[in-house]
């Protein structure tokens, strides 16, 4: 994937790992249309973004309509649009015993629908083309079943599920699929944790990570290596092994 003149929307660029891919993108050349649901802080994110042809979008991604309005409008504005991006997302620590339904339902609805939402809309415009690029920002915490992260695990772990089956069924087609699976990145949602986080980085450091992933069509990007790789010898282990190790290694 590359960047120079490219029209990229990014869904979940008010903070975070989307306000600084945001920013590196187009520092990389690239036209970026920023949405997230505050106006205001979109606003002064691309007063801060190198020069290009970028916009700012309000976007609430748990509503099927402004999601439609939001792609219309960009599309109107570039004819086309490349490559989205979504990085939209919410957390809230929480273990089955002290479950909100309600928070456990918004987290799904931003997420891991949120996402389903833009590929509903974007879909049909990357098919027409037979071209475009899809991103979409997973977590190491949708590998396997982790302690407190009873519906936001359940969301990542959906997502990843979602775009391996979304790289299949576009095999034959010229659209490409990414998925980005972060370990820890200092955010407001890390800052929930009252746990050391192990390997945590900065989220200007996570999108340097992503964007070189990008340059080299990985299909999944994740980070920090050092990290991620015991989960992914983790994922290898059965069940019940591997709910007795992570119970011990958490408690």
């Amino acid at each position: 994937m590359q960047f120079a003149g490219k029209n990229i929307w990014l869904i979940g660029a008010s903070e975070g790992i989307g306000r600084a891919l945001a920013i590196k993108m187009a520092g990389e050349g690239a036209n970026v249309a920023v949405s997230a649901r505050s106006k205001d802080r979109l606003v002064s994110l691309v007063s801060e973004m190198p020069k290009g042809k970028h916009l700012a979008v309000a976007v609430d991604a748990t509503k099927n309509e402004s999601v439609l309005a939001g792609f219309e409008e960009i599309k109107s504005a570039w004819g086309h649009i490349d490559a989205v991006i979504y990085a939209s997302g919410v957390y809230t620590p929480m273990s089955v015993k002290q479950m909100d339904l309600k928070a456990c339902e918004q987290t799904l609805d931003v997420n891991f629908t949120g996402s389903m939402r833009l590929l509903n809309v974007i879909l049909p415009h990357f098919l027409s083309r037979n071209a475009g690029s899809i991103v979409l920002v997973g977590s190491v915490a949708g590998f396997r079943g982790l302690p407190n992260s009873l519906a936001y695990g359940a969301s990542k772990a959906a997502m990843i599920h979602m775009v391996e089956t979304i790289k299949m069924d576009l095999a034959d087609t010229n659209i490409d699929v990414h998925i980005v699976n972060p370990g820890f990145v200092k955010t407001r949602l890390t800052d929930k944790n009252e746990f050391k986080m192990p390997f945590i980085i900065t989220a200007e450091k996570a999108a340097d990570i992503i964007l070189k992933g990008l340059k080299r069509d990985a299909f999944e990007i994740h980070f920090p290596k050092a990290f991620t790789m015991w989960f992914k010898l983790l994922k290898l282990l059965p069940s019940s092994l591997y709910c007795k190790i992570v119970s011990k290694i958490t408690s």
